[in-house]
């Protein structure tokens, strides 16, 4: 048994025609493969959704979890003009290469599959006939050769790359697959239009501050598209945590640190001050630049644990403008590496170090 996540985008879909298919895909995407491949692939469609490009109801991956982005029994653009008015539902799995993973996937999307069959009163069978009269489980690929309307050849091909053949996926489809996995929780909620950090803390029985804390958030801003990590021990990626850096200080949210980000960290520190933002450090911001140290909070506090934890610094801790144990330690050790007086008071020394 698994749980289904539902993060609906918020779009209008079309009634069906007649509910006829289930559709099987998988992402096609060698590309995106990482711990983080599922989350990626809802994201990214997710945003095509809202900006009217092609999308599915479900999305299964990181070990057995489901994610459901958009409605069944409606129609959903991911198998071509064809088939997509007779698609209940249409199912994308999420690329991997570990083989223990996949195992997990591939139960967790046999049962979706079924499930969602049982759903509509569609046969469990797999690939049989050749019209659109022929009501079951369809792959991608055999809405390709019979229907027409799309040229994927998924997700054969990658199926097969973990020995998983057709026919054994015909078995277990028919027969249906056990799994000793437990029933999946929710990790992360992607952020639609109109969420606030409020209501999506109400949604899961949390605070706003929780939810702040373990998504480095310095404020209660969040943005649409973003996926916000829902449990402490859930995975977040250190691309994620700078993505977050960027939105945050308004430069391009790429998940990469280099110099644009730099800067803006700098104008950021410069405005705090009243300092007209040019992004370049000049000595005299040393004198109206408060000496930061334990209990310091604000926007020039942030600056500096945002710097240094894309500078690698992880044991900065939370970025919440709060200059507290972890900051200072985090200090402590870019002054012990700098050659700089260890004393964990961030002053005009280590400032022009870390700035310039």
């Amino acid at each position: 048994m698994y749980t289904i996540e539902k993060q609906l985008v918020p779009i209008h879909q079309k009634p069906l025609l007649e509910s006829r298919f289930i559709i099987a895909h998988e992402s096609g995407n060698p590309a995106n493969t990482g711990k983080n491949a599922l989350l990626n692939e809802v994201s990214y469609m997710s945003r095509k959704a809202e900006e009217g490009g092609s999308f599915t109801s479900h999305w299964v991956g990181s070990g057995g979890r489901i994610i459901q982005i958009a409605q069944t029994g409606k129609i959903q653009y991911g198998a071509g003009a064809k088939a997509n008015p007779y698609a209940f539902a249409q199912v994308e799995l999420a690329r991997t290469t570990d083989k223990k993973q996949f195992a997990k996937d591939y139960l967790a999307y046999v049962w979706l599959l079924r499930q969602l069959a049982t759903e509509t009163s569609i046969p469990f069978t797999l690939n049989t006939g050749h019209s659109i009269e022929d009501k079951g489980i369809k792959t991608h690929h055999w809405v390709s050769r019979n229907l027409g309307g799309t040229t994927h050849t998924d997700p054969d091909n990658y199926l097969a790359s973990f020995g998983v053949t057709l026919a054994q996926f015909a078995r277990d489809l028919s027969k249906g697959s056990s799994s000793s996995s437990k029933e999946p929780v929710s990790q992360s909620h992607l952020v639609k239009r109109g969420d606030t950090l409020w209501s999506i803390a109400e949604k899961y029985q949390t605070t706003v501050q929780y939810l702040a804390a373990i998504n480095h958030l310095p404020s209660e801003v969040i943005y649409t598209g973003q996926m916000l990590r829902l449990k402490k021990d859930s995975t977040i990626t250190n691309s994620e945590i700078i993505t977050q850096i960027q939105r945050t200080i308004g430069t391009e949210p790429d998940g990469r640190f280099g110099s644009n980000t730099k800067t803006a960290l700098l104008k950021l520190y410069q405005r705090t001050y009243g300092i007209y933002p040019t992004g370049i450090w000049n000595d005299s911001l040393s004198l109206s630049a408060r000496v930061l140290r334990s209990g310091s909070k604000g926007w020039d506090v942030y600056a500096v644990q945002a710097l240094l934890y894309c500078l690698n610094y992880k044991n900065i801790g939370t970025l919440d403008k709060v200059y507290g144990p972890k900051t200072e330690s985090a200090v402590r050790l870019f002054q012990k590496q700098h050659h700089l007086q260890v004393d964990g008071i961030f002053g005009p020394k280590t400032q022009k170090k870390l700035f310039s």
